[in-house]
């Protein structure tokens, strides 16, 4: 991989001092189509980073005793519905110092 973009860099550094057409399009098109190779890997990776956050998330909320169990996959509810879940800020800080 690490080859490739090392190409990729020196067909880049090549169409920037070159004043050949052809060779810029065939730059620029390597590179777009690089690029979109490797957006699902980042995509794919990215998904799996929030999955695992989710994952502790809910394991921290089951743990808490305090904490409402009701929160663990409200990622797969509407927007509205997360809104009117959240617990107003003021009022779960009061409950914390009072405890």
């Amino acid at each position: 991989m690490f080859a490739l973009c090392l190409l990729l860099a020196g067909v880049g550094i090549g169409a920037y001092f070159s004043n050949n057409d052809h060779f810029l399009n065939g730059a620029n098109l390597s590179i777009s189509i690089v690029t979109l190779l490797l957006l699902p890997i980042l995509q794919a990776t990215q998904n799996r980073d929030g999955a695992a956050l989710q994952a502790k998330l809910d394991e921290l909320i089951s743990a808490n005793r305090r904490a409402r169990n009701e929160m663990i996959g409200i990622e797969r509810d509407s927007e509205d519905k997360i809104e009117r879940e959240r617990p107003d800020r003021a009022t779960t800080r009061n409950q914390g110092n009072s405890e």
